[in-house]
């Protein structure tokens, strides 16, 4: 699958950076606040392409520096089309999720980072009246390789490859490549005695 293929490719490159490019100045936990918002498009080709078509998505990431990396939370909300004859309703999923992010400067003001989520799939079928049949819900698991790069003071442009599993009884892959802009704050005090 491609988006598997771009992920180890891009695992790769981030294993080879040369060591200058691998310093990091020292960050205190939870001082900071990365918020980001992005534009989702799947490039998967399976199974599961035969059944929908995927619809636009959109998704929103909370990061914050964690002893070792960072900690984020991701939630991303896509719409998805019934093929006629193939299935019998469309859905709006989201994946909601706790991760961890490792990262790296490549050169200045880009930086390179890995990260992996797991959490909840939950699938919101539009023309089932059952609430039994309308909703379900699966535990999932994402991989992702992103490039932000900071163009103004605490503005970053972002792009991300990632390699969803939803672990149904027929396992769903897809994969995401999403881009958009994240903003760094400074952590109210409030936030930090509440994460530490």
């Amino acid at each position: 699958m491609r988006a598997r293929s771009l992920l180890l490719l891009a695992a790769g490159l981030f294993a080879l950076l040369p060591a200058s490019a691998r310093a990091q100045v020292p960050v205190r936990p939870f001082d900071r606040l990365d918020v980001g918002l992005y534009g989702a498009a799947t490039v998967s080709d399976n199974s599961f392409d035969s059944y929908w078509d995927a619809g636009p998505a959109g998704a929103i990431d909370f990061v914050t520096p964690f002893y070792v990396g960072r900690a984020s939370l991701f939630v991303r909300v896509g719409a998805d089309d019934a093929i006629a004859g193939q299935a019998t309703s469309g859905f709006t999923s989201v994946f909601a999720a706790l991760g961890w992010r490792v990262g790296r400067p490549v050169v200045e003001h880009l930086r390179a980072d890995l990260g992996l989520h797991a959490g909840l799939t939950e699938w919101i079928f539009s023309s089932e009246d059952d609430s039994a049949v309308r909703y379900e819900m699966e535990l999932g698991t994402e991989a992702s390789a992103r490039l932000a790069y900071e163009f103004a003071h605490r503005w970053h442009a972002v792009a991300e490859a990632s390699y969803q599993i939803t672990f149904t009884y027929e396992r769903i892959e897809l994969g995401y490549v999403s881009v958009g802009i994240a903003r760094s704050f400074g952590a109210p005090g409030w936030i930090r005695s509440v994460l530490e």
